[in-house]
């Protein structure tokens, strides 16, 4: 059994800009919460983001260039309309609306060659920043995925971490501190060095999800009864304490080759020999269909990399996935009438907190969200004092058939704004 020090007593301005606060620098800046970041794909005829239901739209997406040295804007006419859009809102709006250009996302490279070169990196921040100025929009989000890791298919480089440093503080220093920018970050807060780009990052939103394939779930919001996100942990874990002692992840490294680079030693071995020291018990209760990785860890990871909580957003994913060899058939039934399909059946774990479809010997098939498990995700957000919640995709939920269609915008919405 590992030994974990004592609790240390977490300072009190830990938990300032709680999600249920108000200023006049929300307004403002965007910078405070509480927020809800909803990024909104490019896609022609896609729907038009609801304003009154999140605070900050990503525009996904922007990409380098053929040239290492400019930028690409996907759909750029419904870029512009959404920038016009939210421009004409907030000239009334009780509650302004933020908009950012979102580069990168999976499977968009050519980042490493425009950040190891000085001239592409200069001219590729002159890109970013003409955008912002052209369309009056509010900064730029950073969705590289992911620095030095090749597993996306693009090119990396042993020095891409270094680089991302050089390319945010520029980006920083050309935008400046009026503007937003911000990161979207892998659950096990890998490929950054947090500690040395987090002055000039307004706040991150965690990619919790997509962190395992059937027959697990890819966005668990826990993996045991037992809360393990506690105050105690939190000061140990901003405190450098919380993996004293304890070896990588190797296993997982070995899987995953690069991923595994940066210095969080984390993983659900170490959270299962952590829960058995709160509960003393040889053996916690655990969520079977709790992967390699939960919500609450992927916060715990983030802040165990020198992250304030105050600056972390909770992603939640609106849609489902297999995977892992798995194949559901009835998808895109499920999705446009709610039946599951013959053979099937729709359960809710109570542990993770999150629904399924499994198959007729109860294995998960199919991981996705509903409204209680993205509630529940929300309250989590607030009860730990983070900024906000993010989604992965606004159209997804919007573009459902009805009775379903906004059902999960509207729920996060309630829980975090109203």
């Amino acid at each position: 059994m590992l030994k974990f020090p004592s609790a240390f007593v977490l300072a009190t301005a830990l938990f300032l800009g709680s999600c249920g606060s108000s200023s006049d620098e929300v307004q403002n800046t965007g910078k405070t919460g509480p927020v809800v970041v909803a990024y909104v794909s490019g896609g022609q005829g896609k729907p038009l983001p609801d304003f009154g239901k999140v605070t900050h739209i990503d525009y996904a997406f922007g990409r380098v260039d053929s040239t290492f040295s400019g930028l690409n804007i996907e759909n750029p006419a419904r870029f512009k309309e959404i920038a016009e859009l939210k421009n004409e809102y907030n000239k009334t709006a009780e509650r302004k609306v933020f908009m950012q250009l979102s580069i990168g996302g999976w499977g968009s490279g050519r980042f490493s060659e425009m950040v190891t070169d000085t001239a592409y990196r200069h001219a590729f921040v002159a890109s970013c920043k003409k955008v912002v100025e052209e369309y009056g929009i509010d900064g730029i989000d950073l969705d590289w995925e992911y620095p030095t890791s090749g597993v996306a298919g693009i090119s990396s480089a042993p020095t891409d971490i270094d680089n991302f440093t050089l390319w945010v503080k520029e980006l920083r220093e050309a935008l400046g501190q009026d503007k937003l920018l911000t990161i979207a970050t892998i659950s096990t807060a890998r490929f950054i060095d947090f500690k040395a780009v987090d002055p000039y990052i307004d706040f991150y939103n965690i990619m919790s999800y997509d962190m395992d394939v059937a027959p697990c779930h890819h966005a668990p919001l826990k993996r045991f009864e037992t809360e393990i996100l506690r105050d105690s942990l939190i000061g140990n874990l901003r405190m450098g304490f919380g993996f004293m002692g304890y070896p990588s992840d190797s296993s997982v490294a070995q899987k995953y080759g690069q991923m595994y680079q940066t210095p969080v030693m984390l993983n659900a071995d170490y959270f299962r020999q952590f829960a058995a020291s709160l509960t003393k018990e040889e053996n916690p209760k655990e969520s079977k269909i709790a992967g390699q990785c939960t919500t609450e860890e992927a916060v715990m990871m983030h802040i165990a990399a020198g992250l304030d909580p105050t600056k972390l957003v909770l992603g939640m994913p609106f849609y489902g996935k297999s995977g892992g060899g798995v194949n559901y058939p009835f998808q895109k039934e499920f999705w446009e009438t709610g039946e599951v399909g013959e053979g099937y059946q729709e359960l809710w774990d109570e542990i993770a907190w999150v629904p399924y479809i499994a198959d007729a010997e109860g294995n998960l098939v199919y991981g996705f969200e509903n409204e209680q498990s993205i509630r529940a995700k929300c309250r989590f957000a607030k009860e730990h004092h983070l900024l906000g919640a993010m989604y992965w995709e606004y159209c997804i939920d919007a573009g459902r058939t009805e009775p379903f269609r906004g059902k999960l915008i509207n729920a996060v919405a309630e829980e975090i704004l109203y």
